[in-house]
């Protein structure tokens, strides 16, 4: 009872904490209104415009074996080639019938993923697991798309090579120092986890209906794409100087949703991939990709010596177009000190690298003769020269190994001038100017390799330290082949780095290492594996060697600890099978009680404070680095002789605190070049599109036909209250149905107010005297798409004044009476085409000249705003200019006399309280032949009979009320 007594308040919290409000902000966050796209994709996907028969140049069509470095060398990497087949390409990807499911084995089921939302082109993240359940689930709520998933470091890696032209000129296997790539473990994209540009190898993972919008792949690397499994089509623009400015324009207007990119340039084409097809995009290409049916597709993206100038332009184009740092090439200008230092190591024989005789051994020395350069990497590298120069020093980002920036720009400038003569021709030898370093041996591998991972235990409720303890030493049962995954049924490679030590060893000794490409996906127990507790095999019975026997056909119910190697029946140590957590990545694998309750599952690694990482100096680094437990562990005791396995840990400890010195120092740069302060652009708020509800046997109050139905009878108050009834009544409160007219009269305009107005896209606003400002009226012009009628009586010009953007819906109707400070002036900037512009606006007349009915009531205004009028609104039907006294017979003639439209279309004019105006006026009214209402009340100087004379020659059979007579008898009613 006590108990029950004391979790009362805590139930009622929990209350208070799951209850929900379905108000308006609730309902439709910005994630769900933005990014709504307008244009009809079918449409373009159809569209003959884009066929690529219109076009010549667009793409190459090749053969695996013509793509080779001479190619490269005569040609560069200009347009985007298209391989039918991988054969000749020197590419390796798994077999068709690999799935999501391997993925998933591959990389595991807790890998996070960056999702993008088709709809709203916004990320977020999902384990690999729920992704997998997503994408083989049939009925599908939304679209998702898996466009980032770098899967290097993982298992996955081993069976996924690049093409040979890729690792030959990709500068991550040519430039960047050999020892820091070997020193990457981590298998996520952290940027404080990477040792190197993690960019190389990345698995697609596209459902039907996917679709990215135009981009260009960052730091202008270009990109390798292989259809495993479904299909893609590109549309692809070439990266001219005119299409990277409209790019740059249209990037930064935000209407993305509104406009289809591929409209706005010359040359747009379309291209279709199918299974087994492999592209190349070159640097700066602008594609958008469209996934036609469900698709796995294996890419990677690399930077070369042979299209610097484009790659330079697209990082420039980044930076004025604020790509937060997260979405960029990483250690991009990083990348570029390093080529610099390794064509001047190569050709003159200078090294600028501080770096220790080891790590030297695993650098290409330098070549003997005189190469000559390709007018790619000449111009090239003084594009280099003249970007790094050109960026400010706090984004010049030097790397620490760089010993002397200065002494190295002196030396690429002789590089140049030594080199300034070569022939392009006797450039193209087949031969690389950067060599790739050969493949490191296994022990090489062993001894680069650190960062081992160690566990922690748990804290108890008394205890404020976290106690590290390493990982127990328990020999392993090492587990057998399944024989059925993808792995286990090819042959080997005879190029990884196990296969050629094999041939080296003659397939005996040390190299006892299975092939990169055929280690097992889902090793199984072998059938001689025993419980610790009651020693009987995974089947309840003593294990014995099979002898003949045929493999049983039940899985084992034995499970291993993946921390400590434990292999129990869960049984045996007081679990219920029933409620196991198993690690689905592995068959018979669990984290065992013993290992849960001591906290060795926990893998803590602490991450360095952000905005407080301080350079360190590699020199420094082993010195002032503190030491951890487990490193004080394997420090050599002082002795007379130190034992030659503790001499090697004390150097493997000193050489990880440099590498640890040297990630800080990297993630330090990146952050410090990030930008901190970028404004998000300016975006069109949609509606978001209701899905269709899940619910078995629902009734009327689900139903949104009848729903809407009794809506239509409430007021907004009520309307109001419904919202807060459930999540559907909610979403079903704001349909635009319910919304096509909104008056917001006499209200003082909120950012709530603004919010639900965009939200709810009303065809009919009414603003008046609402002192709207100009800044609010400008963002929900840019924000209502399907606004018609707008109503702004009674406000001030300085609001007004934001119909002349380009952004101003295409109305029909305006009311502009009694708007102070409205006079001729400011009825032509109204009236006149925008002076500003977006991607997209071909058409450069007023934004206002669908206008039908136009309102300038009580305005001042003379007869020069009627031959605006005149000239900019030709379809307009009724105008009233009541109360305006300065128009006079000459400003009626403006909208009556040829060219003026308006003799054709006027139908409803009301010129009362006009009193300079004089019967002449009916004389130019007469040429109005559609005219059927004219309103004339208190013009003195225009007489009754003269109108009457003016109706009996229309055509319309006008009537005429003599309003002197109406107002008389009025008086003698009241009088009586």
């Amino acid at each position: 009872m006590a108990d029950d007594t004391t979790s009362l308040p805590r139930r009622r919290q929990l209350r208070e904490r799951t209850r929900k409000l379905y108000t308006d902000d609730w309902t439709l966050g910005d994630e769900e209104i933005e990014g709504k796209r307008t244009f009809q994709l079918d449409e373009k996907i159809e569209c003959e415009r884009y066929n690529l028969s219109n076009f010549s140049g667009l793409f190459r069509e090749m053969n695996g074996p013509e793509l080779n470095l001479s190619f490269l060398q005569r040609y560069g990497l200009s347009i985007p080639l298209l391989f039918r087949d991988k054969s000749g390409l020197g590419l390796r990807v798994p077999s068709s019938n690999f799935s999501i499911n391997d993925v998933r084995t591959c990389v595991g089921s807790k890998r996070l993923l960056d999702v993008m939302d088709v709809t709203t082109q916004k990320n977020e993240d999902m384990t690999m697991k729920e992704w997998q359940r997503y994408y083989e689930d049939p009925n599908k709520a939304r679209l998702l798309n898996v466009i980032s998933l770098e899967f290097s470091h993982t298992k996955l890696e081993n069976y996924v090579q690049s093409p040979t032209l890729v690792r030959q000129v990709d500068w991550v296997d040519t430039v960047w120092p050999r020892h820091l790539k070997e020193s990457q473990v981590e298998a996520t994209n952290l940027l404080e986890d990477m040792m190197y540009p993690k960019v190389q190898k990345y698995c697609l993972m596209s459902v039907k209906g996917c679709y990215t919008d135009f981009h260009v792949d960052f730091g202008g690397t270009s990109v390798w794409y292989h259809i495993l499994r479904g299909g893609k089509i590109f549309w692809l623009i070439p990266p001219t100087e005119k299409n990277l400015a409209l790019y740059q324009e249209w990037v930064l207007s935000g209407k993305q949703s509104d406009v289809f990119f591929g409209d706005m340039v010359d040359r747009c084409g379309r291209i279709s991939l199918t299974a087994g097809m492999t592209l190349f995009i070159p640097t700066g290409w602008i594609h958008a990709v469209y996934t036609p049916q469900d698709s796995l597709v294996f890419g990677g993206n690399f930077l070369h010596s042979f299209g610097i100038d484009k790659q330079l332009k697209v990082a420039q184009v980044e930076e004025q177009t604020k790509v937060p740092q997260k979405f960029r090439y990483p250690f991009f200008t990083e990348m570029l000190w390093y080529v610099l230092e390794r064509y001047v190591h190569v050709l003159l024989g200078r090294s600028h690298l501080d770096i220790s005789e080891t790590q030297r051994q695993h650098v290409t020395p330098p070549v003997q003769m005189h190469q000559h350069l390709t007018p790619f990497e000449l111009h090239g590298l003084k594009s280099i020269v003249m970007y790094l120069h050109s960026l400010p020093s706090t984004k010049k980002n030097v790397p620490e190994l760089i010993r002397d920036p200065v002494a190295l720009i002196h030396d690429v400038r002789c590089l140049v001038e030594q080199h300034r003569h070569d022939s392009p021709e006797a450039a193209v030898t087949g031969n690389p100017i950067l060599p790739t370093p050969p493949p490191l041996s296994i022990v090489e591998r062993e001894r680069m390799k650190v960062g081992r991972k160690t566990y922690t235990k748990r804290p108890s409720p008394n205890s404020s330290e976290v106690k590290q303890e390493t990982k127990p030493t328990v020999p392993r049962r090492r587990r057998t082949r399944c024989k059925k995954c993808e792995a286990c049924t090819r042959q080997d490679c005879g190029e990884c780095v196990y296969c050629q030590d094999m041939v080296k060893f003659g397939g005996t000794g040390r190299a006892k290492q299975t092939c990169g490409m055929r280690q097992c996906l889902r090793p199984m127990l072998p059938v001689t594996a025993a419980c610790k507790v009651c020693q009987l095999d995974g089947w309840g019975q003593h294990p014995a060697p099979l002898m003949g026997k045929p493999t049983p056909v039940t899985p084992s119910n034995l499970m291993e600890c993946s921390i400590c190697f434990d292999i129990v029946h869960p049984a045996c140590v007081g679990i219920d099978p029933q409620r196991l957590t198993i690690n689905e990545d592995i068959p018979n694998s669990w984290e065992c009680p013993s290992c849960c309750q001591s906290g060795r599952n926990v893998d803590h690694r602490p991450r360095p404070p952000k905005n407080r990482v301080r350079k360190v100096s590699a020199s420094s680094a082993a010195s002032s680095a503190p030491t951890t437990d487990s490193e004080r562990a394997t420090t050599p005791s002082k002795r007379a002789r130190p034992d030659p396995a503790e001499t090697w840990n004390d150097r493997e400890a000193a050489e990880g605190d440099q590498r640890s010195a040297l990630r800080t120092q990297l993630a330090a740069q990146l952050t410090g070049s990030s930008n901190k302060s970028l404004k998000r652009p300016v975006v069109v708020v949609r509606p978001v599109q209701i899905p269709p509800l899940q619910i078995t046997g629902q009734s009327l109050a689900y139903d949104k036909t009848a729903v809407l139905a009794v809506f239509r009878y409430l007021s907004p108050k009520d309307l109001a209250s419904c919202a807060v009834v459930c999540r559907t009544w909610a979403r079903y409160s704001i349909d635009p149905t319910l919304w096509r007219r909104m008056d917001m009269s006499h209200a003082h305009l909120t950012a709530s107010h603004l919010t639900g107005i965009a939200r709810r896209q009303p065809e009919t606003l009414c603003l008046d005297w609402s002192n709207v400002a100009k800044r609010q009226l400008a963002w929900l012009l840019g924000r209502l798409p399907q606004l018609r009628s707008l109503s702004l009586k009674g406000c001030t010009w300085a609001g007004v004044c934001a119909l002349r953007t380009c952004t101003c819906p295409p109305l029909v109707s305006l009311d502009l009476s009694h708007v102070s400070g409205l006079n001729d002036s400011s009825l032509r900037e109204v009236l006149s085409p925008p002076t500003d512009s977006r991607p997209g606006l071909i058409d450069k007349t007023s934004r206002l000249k669908h206008l039908k009915n136009l309102s300038l009531a009580g305005c001042d205004i003379t007869d020069v705003a009627l031959r605006y009028i005149a000239q900019h609104l030709p379809h307009l039907e009724t105008l009233d200019l009541s109360s305006c006294g300065r128009v006079t017979d000459a400003g009626v003639a403006q909208i009556s006399t040829p060219p003026a439209l308006a003799i054709a279309n006027l139908v409803s004019l009301n010129l009362s309280n006009c009193r300079m105006l004089t019967e002449t006026s009916l004389e130019h009214l007469a040429r109005c032949k559609a005219l059927k209402r004219l309103d004339l009340r208190h013009t003195t100087q225009v007489s009754t009979q003269g109108v009457i004379r003016f109706a009996a020659r229309s055509i319309h059979n006008l009537h005429v009320t003599d309003v002197k007579l109406v107002e008389e008898k009025k008086i003698k009613e009241k009088g009586t």
